[in-house]
């Protein structure tokens, strides 16, 4: 009796969560959907035509970390050894020792103030990055932003934009918006019927985005004010809306897939990932990659670049990798659907033993 009333109140606060979501989403669709001129409304910075600056930034934040889950994106930065380049991180309960580690080997540390606490920081990040970079016109060309535990650097990436006419880059995955988490992002925040015009698209994964200043700060400000509004994790479905729907920046948005400079490992297959003899990930042309995001979804990348940066950490083959189990994490959100059925064959038979 006790396991079967267990079992039913699973079902009832499963379907009560299952509900609201719904309900959130269905709100959401009928904003967007009554809405067909719903355009971006942000001010847009203007910006002189000239920007002399010489310098690049690396940006990025943490929060809750420690030396050993960060330790190969700062190796790596350090044996790239950027010439006239800041890395700027933006910092949430982290120790002073590690804070203090960062600084020695050159890296700029703000504290995120206490009035954003309640921002995720996957958010409030570019909340950080537009109030670092509204004064700093003219000491910047080009802005990379990226996640900082599972990035490393192979190369210079600005070596790749020099001279460039103002930009705005975003890195591909190796799967369309059918895909199911990025569907599900895009779906709760504009609604099935805008969905349906772009679920064609390349997925954009917005762990690594870069830019020219004034392009970079300007996305900044559109994407965070449309971040503001809807704090529950859907800041990649926002991004491929804004891209795709939206339009924004699409007559200078550099789309770098696999091929190009920055890699994006969680969706390509194994078996096509390959390495030189130094133990550098090579990008689907054959050629060291300047940055290679989510390496840790995959057992073989990790591996190699804990050799190369950080050997001290490198773990035990037989061991799962963070992102191998955020993988498993993902099979079970594809599943959701089929949990409803699920529970509901397990509520009748819990009801036909009752009967007998």
């Amino acid at each position: 009796m006790f396991l079967k009333k267990n079992i039913l109140l699973l079902l009832c606060i499963f379907f009560k969560l299952n509900y609201c979501n719904q309900t959130f989403n269905e709100i959401n669709q009928n904003i967007y959907d009554n809405n067909e001129n719903n355009t971006i409304i942000s001010p847009i910075i203007k910006f002189n035509n000239k920007n002399n600056a010489k310098k690049n930034i690396i940006l990025g934040i943490i929060e809750n970390y420690n030396w050993d889950i960060v330790s190969p994106f700062f190796e790596s930065i350090i044996k790239v050894n950027f010439t006239n380049c800041d890395i700027v991180l933006f910092v949430r309960n982290v120790s002073e020792k590690l804070k203090n580690k960062l600084k020695n080997i050159g890296i700029i540390i703000y504290e995120i103030p206490e009035k954003y606490k309640y921002i995720p920081a996957i958010n409030c990040r570019w909340k950080m990055y537009i109030e670092f970079l509204k004064n700093k016109q003219n000491e910047y060309n080009i802005v990379f932003s990226t996640d900082v535990r599972d990035v490393i650097f192979q190369k210079d990436v600005f070596q790749y934009y020099k001279n460039h006419e103002p930009f705005l880059g975003v890195a591909l995955e190796e799967d369309t918006l059918k895909e199911v988490i990025n569907k599900k992002w895009v779906k709760d925040f504009c609604g099935k019927k805008k969905y349906e015009k772009i679920k064609n698209e390349r997925i954009i994964c917005v762990g690594t985005i870069w830019g020219t200043f004034d392009k970079f700060l300007n996305f900044s400000i559109i994407f965070y004010e449309k971040l503001s509004l809807y704090p529950n994790n859907i800041e990649q479905g926002i991004a491929n809306y804004l891209f795709y729907y939206e339009g924004l920046f699409k007559d200078c948005l550099i789309k770098s897939d696999n091929f190009g400079p920055v890699m994006t490992l969680r969706l390509v297959r194994n078996e096509i990932i390959k390495f030189d003899s130094q133990y550098n990930t090579l990008n689907l042309r054959g050629e060291i990659a300047a940055v290679i995001h989510q390496y840790d979804r995959k057992f073989d990348v990790t591996k190699k670049v804990k050799i190369k940066f950080c050997p001290d950490l490198l773990i035990k083959e037989e061991n799962k990798t963070f992102g191998e189990l955020r993988n498993i994490i993902t099979f079970f959100i594809y599943l959701e659907s089929l949990t409803i059925v699920f529970l509901l064959k397990i509520a009748l038979y819990l009801c036909k033993i009752k009967r007998k």
